[in-house]
């Protein structure tokens, strides 16, 4: 039948089928299902492979089959390599090979890469034609196929893989398995495709439809995804044979289209299509099956007998991994490219274009040369010979991965039967009815004869026959016929169930789709038609049988020569791609903007805290000046210049000239530096440079101290100063002298600070040696430095500093006058030393007769009693306590009066001896302390304390001497024991953490061991996920700790026994710290992961995250996941905003910058949300960080809630007082729901001052109290502000704001009632809660009201640098002590301005404070009972003291409020004490501010 003659009965059958229509036809589905109705999956997409003989893994499981057998690349070197361009025996065409790829792509597609991703390395091997061979160092990679999951779990269950593609022949090649992919190939118009090119080619690919669009391995690079075709298989795209035949059964379809819409005008669009998809498939299961599988097997095809449901389709793992692979060895090295005058294009100036340099490039191919060419080059060229020979484009040079660009397909099919654990070739053919070769050369007798050496190769390879790989057995089978025996068997067992077992077979006249008509029809029609039906090839241009080519053919066109790869370009040799590359800028950028980051917010921080301090200095200023406190400054001159300090440094000072006779030299924020005295002055000498190149300098050399080197910007600015500097003079009554020198004279001449010191710790070393005998070195001294030691003078400033003095007070300047033996107005180093020999060496006597002098102003004989008094003042005086001249006239009397000397008004030196002879004792331990000097050698006995100064113990003994090591194992002991519940949830919540990230790391590590991401990114997943789940812990237990209003309630309840809720803020830093430290690990595991992901394959990555979706063509990258994916977007934020979190709470900026603080501690609002939306994103991992935190966020929103509701309160101040040392006194109205205990805090804040700016107070009003009291130090800019709004002769006057408040909490110090005996401990504005807490214990105690309450006795010691600077506390005390009857409490007072000081002045104000308590029962310094200490307490002797009083308590409660270094040592000293084991225990709670 001529070809118009077919297509026309065509075309007259489907009119006469018109007039069914389409209710009388089944569609068939696109993926398969429900053609088998008894089994609807068979045959269906990613259904599995049937065996036919069992599997035969390595474990019977899953493991590659073939453990001893050969490597795969060495039996492709040593069987399979040969030499091409040989014909096929049978004339077979390039058609039939090529087509034979559309026939696979059509029922098979089981190559695609297993997730989780497995691959094995096969070893490259290159062999010499004299039979050596050599591995090469870049092993070949392989990756096993997609599997069903539910299997490989045992033997019983061994692995099995999927078919992705239908089994059917059903078209899929041309429509795809998917109907959404159709979807985007329709024009739904009139049943077609989209087209262009006069409806020669299909629509590109613009809409991103999947497609295999690979790294080409000879132009390096993937094809733009938007010049590829939209075609129904994704594979089309692999070389231009493939394609040609796509485009031609597209074709095919829009023109089967177009007749259909033609004969049948009513109907609609998708019947149109769904019945030219009918005949497409038909015609495709017609050419199929009974034109290609006869070309190929060399026989024909049986009868169709009908279909049979009992007949399973799939596609067997023989068939796939074996079998259909024969048709590898007659495919060519290239494509034969003639026009229909049989003119051979020649390419390149080659014969033909190489395989091997078309793999995913066909579009250029077709795009220049059209199919017509193609399809006709592929009818004339004869294809290669029937042999074991694969060439070297497959072989060597076949397509790979972008990473290794070229592979050996042979290994490839060899390492797939491997994979598939297909049994061995002589299980095969026993399954198959063949019996099993005993003889290696039964395999293929012909074969043997002509080349016996591969056999003996076979053997030497394999060792054993029934070991072969069943590939390579069938293939060494090969006939000039076609395949052997073997796979024969294999091929037609396949091809006829397929047949038999589908439904919509077109031959099955069951299924009521085709007449016989139409049957007949499809029949008849051949690949030759439907070229000549869709192309411009004409009837004579090719054969008929255009699967094999014979010379007896008519006006059909020879080969040239039958192709041999060395007739055509080379193929591009292997390339390995790096995946990373490209992002090394991205990834480094990114590290160094995680390390910068940082230091730019530690800026920022740095320079918010020196804003915020200068602004606060300002606001201090600013209040000080309403109260009058700040003095009008005297209009002096001045100057500005830059001091030079050394040769590394300078600074920029102001000289002021003024007032009286000094000189002040000012920081650039005003504050004196130094002031240079001119008293004794009446020369100046000044130098001044003449070389003004360098430095324009002016050095004033000052006796007795340290110079002034300044330097100036221009000449004219120095003779200013001069100028300004002499008329200063002038006025004061002085000259001065300037001298020439050069700029290296003045520096080197001038004697600057820096030398001075030096001076003077030389000056002090040596006096100290020569006081204490101490042994010099016995090289001889440098002559010229104990020349300035000597000659070295004292100013009274440098002599008040060393004492750590005012140089103003009477105390120095009767102390210098008794030391500057010969009135010069400087201390000598001779004077020096004997005043330190007296103070080493000297007898009782010695040391009083010095105070003496000291006392005696006029320098008489007598000691005038006035002077006396004066001098007694001034010392009370300089502890900044008031003290009138009445007051020291009395207790001067008082303390004549007691040793018989009441009438005398001047006294002799016995006189003096008789009234301090009762404290001989304490005058021969005194010593002078000297501070400022790096090295000074004091004898230990010289800095004992008196014993007076310390609280009474001597009721115990002293303990014996234990061992070092015992006595440090005692203190760990006794702190576990002292800290038992805080030691046991902190081990608790780090157990857990290990836990948490044990359990994680396991499971990752060793659960998943097989999983990609574990595969991949190595121990770097563990570790980042067993971060991610300690981090999603401790961001809950976050919040949990600072539910305040939770914390408060449960201190009420027996849960406060078992939870050390006082440390909820140390446990939330504790818990903060290793959130922190996890983070920065999950942080740095995931830059490491990142780099690992981004040395991946696309094809890697899919199986990775099967979330993402990648476009075909699509290659991520670093940067893509770091800022292109959720993941990575909102981690990068994440790790920002944590830096700003984590650097904006440290402690300088909490202090000096609170509301920085609290403005950025609120980023744990997006640092929550932004968390959850990270792990939602299931990038690597399912998301747990919700159900960590569900609860504690929701308990956390319902304490926030009361918050709310208590802020909204507005609270009128009653009243409000400045007090001294900058305390401002707040008293506010009481809300009548507010219940409190004493010791409790507040959170406060005051529009006025800063809108929604809280701060944590304690009140120090007792909760009798009808109105609220708190104390506020000012300190920052918050209670600057608060001090200068509240100043009465502020502006605003007496109309006080309103706050609000938020509490009240809990604190450590409110459990002082469940004490019988307690110890409160207050440094400095840490007195505030004991305010409160000694009011209310003894109004209680006088009332009665407190009379079930189990504290009978307080110990309460107050700490501060002097009296006056907590002046209100005093009166707190005072009122206390009146109102305690019970005598409950008992006040003891430490002054540590006198830390460590036994000297002269101490000696005095503890004889002046101990007469003045034993006359008049009450402190010289405050009028209260209390006893006044000098120094700072010995907490651990105290505690002993305690102990001794009460034997029978267990436990002794010590509450302590003040700066960590206090509260740190107080807890110290309870774990020394407790270390005895001897009762009472002491139970220390502190608090810190």
């Amino acid at each position: 039948m001529s070809v118009w003659a077919g297509y026309l009965f065509l075309l007259a059958a489907i009119c006469s089928n018109s007039i069914n229509g389409m209710s009388t036809t089944y569609r068939q589905r696109y993926d398969g299902w429900y053609n088998n109705l008894i089994h609807p999956s068979w045959g269906s997409i990613e259904s599995n492979f049937v065996r036919k003989t069992p599997v035969s893994f390595a474990d019977g499981v899953y493991q590659l089959a073939g453990a001893n057998r050969p490597n795969a690349r060495l039996v492709s070197e040593t069987i399979f390599k040969g030499e091409d361009g040989k014909p096929s025996y049978l004339s077979r065409t390039a058609m039939l090979a090529f087509f034979g790829q559309v026939v696979a792509y059509e029922i098979i597609l089981g190559t695609d890469i297993t997730c989780p991703i497995e691959m094995h390395e096969v070893p490259m091997v290159s062999c010499l034609p004299d039979g050596r061979c050599q591995e090469h160092d870049y092993p070949m990679p392989f990756y096993r196929s997609k599997y069903k999951h539910e299997t490989g779990k045992s033997i019983n269950n061994p692995r099995t893989q999927l078919n992705l593609v239908t089994s059917w022949i059903d078209g899929s090649f041309v429509y795809s398995n998917k109907e959404s992919i159709t979807a985007g190939m329709r024009s739904f118009e009139n049943g077609t495709f989209l087209s262009m090119m006069e409806g020669k080619y299909p629509a590109y690919n613009d809409i991103g439809m999947p497609t295999y669009n690979h790294y080409s391995p000879h132009s390096h690079k993937s094809m733009p995804i938007r010049e590829t075709y939209r075609l129904g298989d994704p594979r089309v795209n692999q070389h231009p044979a493939v394609l040609a035949f796509g485009i031609l059964f597209f074709r095919y379809h829009n023109a089967m289209a177009k007749q259909i819409q033609l004969a049948n005008p009513t109907w609609k669009d998708e019947e149109i299509f769904f019945k030219a998809r009918q005949w497409v498939v038909s015609t495709m299961q017609n050419i199929v099956m009974y034109e290609f599988l006869p070309a190929l097997l060399n026989e024909p095809t049986k009868p169709y007998l009908g279909y049979n449901p009992d007949i399973h389709p799939g596609i067997t793992d023989l068939f796939h991994a074996a079998a259909f692979r024969f048709s590898d060895t007659i495919i060519p090295p290239g494509f034969y490219l003639r026009d229909a005058m049989c003119r051979f294009r020649r390419v390149k100036g080659r014969p033909a274009i190489r395989l091997c340099n078309t793999y995913h490039d066909a579009q250029a191919s077709i795009k220049m040369y059209g199919i017509e060419e193609l399809l006709m080059g592929m009818a004339s060229q004869i294809a290669e010979r029937e042999d074991i020979t694969i060439i070297d484009d497959l072989r060597e040079f076949v397509f790979g991965p972008k990473q290794y660009s070229r592979r050996d397909l042979v290994a490839l099919n060899i390492m797939r039967g491997r994979d598939f654990g297909l049994a061995d070739y002589n299980t095969v053919r026993q399954a198959f009815g063949y019996k099993p070769i005993s003889d290696w050369r039964d395999i293929n007798f012909e074969l043997n004869e002509t080349n016996p050496e591969i056999f003996l190769k076979m053997k030497e390879m394999y060792k054993d026959l029934n070991d072969i790989d069943v590939y390579v057995g069938g293939m060494l089978e090969t006939t000039p016929d076609g395949p052997g025996p073997l796979f024969q068997s294999i091929i037609k067992d396949q091809f006829y169930r397929l047949r038999e077992g589908d439904r919509f077979w077109f031959e099955n006249k069951k299924n009521l789709i085709f007449t016989d008509t139409e049957i007949a029809a499809i029949r008849n029609i051949t690949l030759y038609d439907i070229i000549l039906a869709t192309t411009d090839i004409k009837e004579n241009d090719i054969q008929k049988n255009v699967f094999f080519w014979s010379r007896e053919s008519n006006n059909v066109c020879p080969q040239p020569k039958q192709l041999k790869g060395s007739d055509l370009e080379e193929c591009v040799p292997l390339s390995r791609h790096d995946s990373f590359a490209g992002s090394e800028f991205y990834y480094v950028f990114s590290c160094i903007v995680c390390a910068v980051v940082p230091i730019i917010l530690a800026g920022a921080a740095s320079i918010i805290v020196k804003h915020r301090v200068k602004k606060t200095a300002t606001i201090k200023e600013e209040a000080t000046k309403i109260r009058g406190q700040v003095k009008n400054k005297d209009h002096t001159l001045r100057i500005k210049a830059c001091e030079w300090l050394n040769e590394y440094h300078n600074r920029k000072v102001t000289v002021q000239f003024g007032p009286a006779d000094s000189i002040l030299v000012l920081s650039r924020k005003n504050d004196k530096l130094r002031t240079i005295s001119l008293e004794t002055v009446f020369n100046v000498v000044m130098e001044s440079n003449l070389d003004t190149d360098k430095a324009i300098l002016t050095l004033m050399r000052v006796p007795k101290d340290h110079d002034l080197v300044l330097e100036y910007n221009t000449t004219n600015k120095r003779k200013s100063f001069l100028s300004i500097l002499n008329e200063f003079l002038q006025r004061q009554g002085k000259s001065m002298e300037v001298l020439a020198a050069t700029s290296s004279t003045i520096y080197d001449t001038a004697e600057t600070k820096e030398k001075r010191q030096r001076k003077l710790e030389s000056f002090f070393r040596e006096a100290y040696k020569a006081a204490f005998d101490i042994p010099t070195s016995t090289e001889q001294q440098d002559l010229k430095v104990m020349e300035d030691i000597l000659t070295t003078e004292l100013t009274k400033a440098e002599f008040a500093n060393v004492l750590g003095m005012r140089a103003n007070s009477l105390f120095i300047e009767r102390l210098f006058a008794v030391t500057d033996r010969d009135r010069s107005g400087h201390i000598s180093y001779k004077d020096f030393l004997d005043t330190v020999f007296l103070f080493t060496r000297g007898s009782p006597t010695d040391k009083m007769r010095i105070l003496y002098d000291m006392l005696n102003v006029s320098q008489d004989d007598h000691l005038n009693v006035v002077d006396f008094e004066r001098m007694i003042r001034s010392l009370v005086e300089s502890t900044q306590s008031e003290f009138d001249e009445k007051q020291a006239h009395d207790l001067v009397q008082a303390m004549l009066n007691t040793t018989g000397l009441g009438q005398k008004t001047e006294l002799s030196f016995n006189d003096f001896r008789i009234l301090l002879q009762a404290h001989e004792k304490e005058l021969g331990k005194i010593g002078l302390h000297l501070k400022g000097t790096k090295q000074v050698y004091v004898q230990k006995r010289t800095a004992l304390r008196t014993e007076s100064f310390r609280v009474d113990t001597d009721v115990f003994h002293a303990p014996e001497v234990e061992p070092f090591m015992r006595t440090k194992w005692n203190s760990f002991v006794t702190y576990l024991e002292d800290n038992r519940q805080h030691v046991f949830y902190v081990v608790v919540f780090y157990v857990l953490c290990i836990a948490l990230f044990i359990e994680r790391y396991t499971h990752y590590c060793y659960l998943s061991e097989h999983k990609d991401l574990r595969r991949i990114m190595g121990t770097g997943i563990c570790i980042t996920r067993g971060a991610a789940n300690v981090i999603s812990f401790t961001y809950a237990l976050i919040v949990l700790t600072v539910c305040r209003h939770c914390t408060t309630y449960l201190r009420d309840t027996v849960i406060n026994q078992y939870i050390p809720l006082d440390s909820a803020i140390t446990f939330h830093k504790i818990v903060a710290c290793t959130a922190g430290f996890f983070t920065a690990v999950h942080v740095i595991g995931h830059v490491i992961n990142f780099y690992h992901v981004s040395t991946q394959p696309v094809e890697h990555l899919a199986c990775l995250f099967k979330n993402i979706h990648f476009p075909s063509g699509f290659e991520p990258t670093f940067q893509y996941f770091l800022y292109g994916t959720i993941p990575g977007l909102t981690g990068l934020l994440l790790v920002i905003l944590c830096y700003a979190l984590y650097i904006f709470a440290t402690p300088v900026v909490r202090l000096r910058a609170f509301k920085t603080f609290w403005t950025t501690h609120h980023l744990y609002i997006p640092i929550y949300i932004l968390t959850v939306i990270h792990g939602s994103a299931r990038l690597s991992g399912g998301s747990i960080f919700y159900m960590y935190v569900m609860v504690p966020v929701v308990l956390f929103g319902i304490d926030k809630l009361i918050t709310v509701r208590n802020r909204k309160l507005e609270l009128a101040i009653v009243s409000a007082e400045l007090l001294p040392s900058d305390v401002t006194k707040v008293v506010f109205s009481r809300p009548p729901s507010f219940l409190y205990r004493s010791g409790q805090w507040i959170r406060i804040s005051c529009p006025a001052v800063s809108p929604g700016e809280y701060h944590a107070l304690t009140l120090t009003s007792a909760p009798h109290e009808h109105c609220l009291s708190i104390h506020v130090k000012a300190y920052g800019r918050w209670t600057w502000r608060l001090r200068k709004i509240m100043d009465p002769s502020n502006s605003i006057g007496l109309t006080y704001p309103t706050v609000q408040i938020d509490g009240p909490y809990g604190g450590g110090n409110q459990e002082w009632y469940k004490y019988e005996v307690a110890v409160m401990i207050g440094g400095g504005i840490g007195v505030t809660p004991y305010a409160s807490i000694l009011s209310d214990l003894v109004y209680g105690t006088s009332t009665n009201r407190y009379r079930g309450v189990a504290c009978r006795k307080v110990y309460f010691l107050w700490i501060c640098p002097t009296h006056r600077s907590w002046e209100w506390f005093v009166d707190v005390l005072r009122t206390v002590e009146e109102r305690d009857v019970m005598n409950v409490i008992d006040v003891h007072i430490f002054i540590t301005q006198y830390f460590d000081k036994f000297d002269l002045r101490t000696m005095m104000l503890y004889i002046c404070e101990k007469h003045f308590q034993s006359f008049f029962k009450r402190s010289i310094f405050t009028g209260l009972k209390a006893q006044n200490h000098f120094g700072r307490p010995d907490f651990a002797q105290i505690f002993k003291f305690v102990r001794g009083n009460h034997p029978r308590v267990n436990r002794v409660g010590v509450f302590s409020c003040g700066p960590p270094a206090l509260t740190n040592s107080i807890g110290s000293a309870c774990s020394d004490v407790n270390a005895s084991r001897q009762l009472p225990n002491f139970m220390h709670f502190c608090e810190n501010f």
